[in-house]
């Protein structure tokens, strides 16, 4: 079996399903594939790629796989491997988890970074370098692992079904073991814009390396540029700006705190001697500079905390159905104002006894693009239950109005969105509320759709007319993979 020759109907080992390749790596093509014997769950597995078919890049791909899953037993935030194995052509493959989201630097392209949130990446990434450099019991010994190629496209970003953020390190393709022979020499193997000086000089190395990297990562996430203006992308040019030239400051106007400036310039030393020696000791520092931010607002917030305010979820149930609105069973975005926050809700009027019997469905959500003629969004919520079946409920945002691009905006920064019931006959309160979770992916996907907007012109506003044709036309051509998918799943909430 060639690599041109996967396609969906392969069942790799008679057990996995392949059904889209998701990524290339150094080494081969990456596939998301379901597992047909554990309740066809999605994995991701690694191909060896047929150009690299000898023994020696199979020795290297075998490790590559043995040694993310040996860390991975003991870190969350390493990718797991959970199976290894040959094909019937003998081409090596291996499975890791599949992960829903995306990599930081598809993140950092579109999202803002708060400090707080880099100091839980941060913190994250830590944790993670700190089990490879601690090492694994590897034929026979102790080995501390270094990556060589730590760098914000081999970092992925998930969520958990509570909506936290997830980091989870990629791609030891190129590790190195500490116990490898330092007699042997090799080409230069990583990736320039992120190596240490004595990566690119060919030097040996130890887990100091991977702090500089670390730090040049730090400083891209904050900075969303790199410590020096590089005029020409080559290796010479990254070569004379990590053995020769001083990282500039960070702007200003970020109002990165000063001890974490200090810790992530530390950290881009050009000596090893000169840089923290450890990644617990970042971590420590790292963890310090939270605390003392939280308490700072901790204690700008207690004069609040005292007041005995409405909480959020009775505010909602207390809100009137809009008198512009007909009282009957329509679907409709809506913004909430509450305690100096906006809030993004979908709002449908539905039978009392209907919203009763839909509390405790599987909640799934979905956005739909349609671009031309006029850009909208479809936002879907399905309610499902196998005794009552699927309630659809559709509201289309228009992006050339200002209530869809407030929405969007909204949801692309929001976690999390509330479903409000109101009952016919009865507008003057909400009977009872849902909430849904807003994936990373699907917030990255709503930026993007916003910023292409953004860059249309529109001539005649009928236009949105055919848009919201065409996406109902999708939904209905969707509504039987949708629901294969909600009765295939095990989990209280879908997402699409």
């Amino acid at each position: 079996m060639s690599q041109g020759d996967l396609s969906r109907e392969n069942l790799l080992v008679q057990r996995y399903q392949l059904q889209e390749v998701i990524g290339h790596g150094a080494m081969g093509i990456v596939y998301r594939a379901e597992d047909t014997v554990s309740k066809r769950q999605n994995v991701a597995i690694k191909i060896l790629s047929k150009a690299l078919d000898d023994m020696k890049m199979i020795k290297r791909f075998q490790r590559e796989a043995t040694v993310s899953a040996l860390l991975s037993e003991r870190s969350d935030n390493i990718v797991k491997v959970t199976d290894y194995g040959v094909d019937e052509n003998k081409v090596p493959f291996y499975v890791m988890e599949y992960l829903n989201g995306e990599n930081l630097d598809d993140f950092i392209e579109i999202h803002n970074v708060s400090i707080l949130q880099f100091l839980d990446f941060a913190s994250q990434m830590c944790r993670a370098m700190e089990t490879a450099h601690n090492g694994i019991f590897f034929e026979g010994e102790i080995c501390p692992v270094i990556h060589r190629d730590l760098k914000p496209s081999n970092i992925f970003l998930i969520e958990d079904e509570t909506g936290k953020q997830i980091l989870k390190i990629l791609d030891f393709g190129i590790a190195k073991l500490i116990t490898d022979d330092k007699g042997d020499t090799e080409a230069f193997m990583g990736t320039p814009r992120y190596c240490s000086p004595e990566q690119i000089q060919g030097q040996d190395l130890d887990n100091r390396s991977d702090i500089y990297s670390l730090g040049m990562v730090m400083y891209f996430i904050l900075a969303k540029k790199y410590p020096w203006n590089i005029e020409i992308n080559s290796v010479s040019e990254w070569y004379k700006a990590h053995t020769e030239l001083t990282p500039a400051s960070f702007p200003p106007d970020l109002k990165i705190p000063p001890e974490l400036e200090k810790l992530i310039l530390k950290c881009l030393e050009k000596s090893p001697n000169n840089r923290p020696q450890s990644v617990g000791e970042i971590t420590q520092r790292i963890e310090a500079i939270a605390r003392k931010i939280n308490h700072e607002s901790h204690t700008q917030n207690t004069t609040s905390i005292n007041n005995k305010k409405l909480p959020l979820e009775a505010f909602l149930l207390n809100s009137k159905w809009p008198e512009n609105k007909p009282q009957q069973k329509i679907v409709f975005p809506r913004i909430f104002l509450f305690d100096h926050k906006v809030y993004p809700s979908v709002c449908t009027m539905l039978e009392s006894k209907d919203i009763k019997e839909r509390k405790n469905n599987i909640r799934y959500n979905q956005f739909l693009f349609q671009s031309y003629p006029h850009p909208m969004i479809l936002w879907l919520t399905v309610l499902y239950s196998p005794e009552e079946g699927a309630r659809w409920l559709p509201c289309y945002l228009d992006l050339k109005t200002k209530i869809g691009q407030q929405m969007v905006n909204l949801l692309s920064d929001s976690k999390k969105y509330f479903l409000l019931f109101y009952a016919l006959g009865n507008p003057h309160k909400s009977q009872d509320l849902l909430s849904f979770t807003v994936m990373l992916k699907q917030r990255t996907n709503l930026k993007q759709w916003a910023s292409v907007s953004n860059m249309l012109n529109i001539n005649h506003n009928d236009e949105a007319v055919i848009s919201r044709k065409k996406l109902k036309e999708d939904l209905e051509q969707l509504k039987p993979k949708i629901l294969l998918e909600i009765e295939k799943s095990n989990t209280q909430e879908i997402h699409g």
